[in-house]
């Protein structure tokens, strides 16, 4: 845990990739990120869900445990549905061309989220006035 903590601790922003489980997110991430809370404080989070409903109950959830680690959880996420999910395991799964359609969506949350990482990285820098 300790290794993983440096190495979150290094990062400015995150992007978290989840699938949906039982209507949330899977035990082994909620559990990985309740382990680092300090290294996660004040940095931006996107995020990318696959899933029947595009991993959308799980990104809702992880948004709500976001805030509560002081993270900056960001409005445009990626939601890959089942449908899509499908035809790309028959396909070659490491084609671009399957996932096309969510390029647009992907270019506004990279634009977006490098935007409040390099806003926050610079709100960090100063210190906090009493």
């Amino acid at each position: 845990m300790a290794r993983l903590g440096e190495t979150i601790d290094r990062a400015d922003g995150y992007i978290i990739i989840t699938s949906e489980y039982i209507h949330g997110c899977p035990a082994s991430l909620k559990n990985a990120m309740d382990h680092l809370f300090v290294e996660f404080n004040r940095k931006p989070v996107a995020f990318v869900g696959y899933g029947n409903v595009g991993g959308a109950r799980a990104i809702e959830q992880l948004r709500l445990v976001a805030v509560e680690f002081e993270m900056a959880p960001l409005r445009h996420a990626i939601h890959i549905m089942a449908d899509l999910m499908i035809p790309a395991m028959k396909a070659d799964p490491f084609s671009p061309e399957v996932f096309a359609s969510l390029d647009r969506r992907l270019e506004t949350m990279v634009v977006d989220l490098l935007w409040w990482t390099t806003t926050l990285a610079a709100g960090r820098t100063t210190p906090l006035s009493d």
